[in-house]
């Protein structure tokens, strides 16, 4: 396979996760520039959020990275019409995050708003995650041993300009991945929100917003389900968010004028 040219790298987890650290060392092995623009300070579950309302401030961490305070989407955005304008990259590759975005996980994660960032500025971009057991420290071999040929085999082909790319590597050994497999988004395994109410050392209360992980179904096809099987899932994502059998139901009922 022919090296990208340029490729932009960023994440949720910040400029110091071990996952983009991951990413980067792939990176040199499928590009000729490498470029990092990354949160300064871990911003999962943000989404595609921008900093509208407040001024985003950047640290140049030395050649081809910066650190900036600020959102994924924002690092992408910096990225594109600043760090890089007029040599804008061929492609945004997001994470590797700790942990997996499966399923409803992907409307809030950081890592894929960043992706759908690079899509809204019309570049090739994928999301990538390394799958965990919640309750158990992340292990990388999975992703560590398959990212590169992964990725040489998704830039093998093109996509919409309007999809991005979601990859979830599945929570096993290396030697137990099965192969590649295109999937579906489906429901993944999040059911459910946990607000955790605490006190700090004033006595002030404080709370913990957590995702509530339960067994949901896991229809064929659906990237939770092959990713669980041992397959690394790769699901192409779009703004469209439209339930089409909804649309039309509803649009036979309320469809008229006034």
């Amino acid at each position: 396979m022919k090296k990208v040219h340029r490729v932009l790298l960023t994440n949720d987890d910040g400029i110091d996760a071990p996952g983009l650290e991951l990413l980067a060392k792939a990176a040199q092995e499928i590009a000729e520039e490498v470029w990092i623009v990354a949160p300064a300070q871990d911003k999962s579950g943000v989404a595609n959020s921008l900093s509208m309302r407040e001024p985003v401030r950047v640290i140049n961490k030395g050649p081809r990275r910066f650190a900036v305070y600020g959102t994924p989407a924002d690092c992408v955005a910096y990225a594109v019409h600043q760090a890089m304008l007029g040599s804008p990259p061929d492609l945004v590759l997001s994470g590797v995050n700790n942990g997996s975005n499966l399923g409803f996980e992907t409307l809030l994660s950081g890592t894929v708003g960043a992706a759908m960032t690079g899509m809204l500025s019309g570049i090739p971009s994928i999301a990538l995650s390394q799958n965990r057991d919640p309750d158990q420290p992340v292990n990388w071999d999975s992703a560590t041993g398959y990212l590169v040929p992964t990725l040489r085999h998704l830039l093998q082909a093109t996509w919409d300009r309007q999809v991005c790319l979601n990859v979830n590597f599945p929570d096993m050994p290396a030697d137990r991945v099965k192969g590649i497999r295109v999937t579906k988004q489906g429901m993944g395994n999040v059911d459910g929100m946990m607000v955790i109410p605490a006190k700090d050392p004033h006595g002030e209360d404080y709370f913990w917003i957590r995702v509530q992980h339960g067994g949901l179904d896991r229809p064929d096809n659906s990237e939770l389900k092959l990713n669980d099987e041992g397959y690394i899932s790769v699901t192409p994502l779009t703004f469209e968010r439209t339930e089409m059998h909804e649309y039309q139901r509803l649009g036979g009922l309320y469809g008229q004028d006034f």
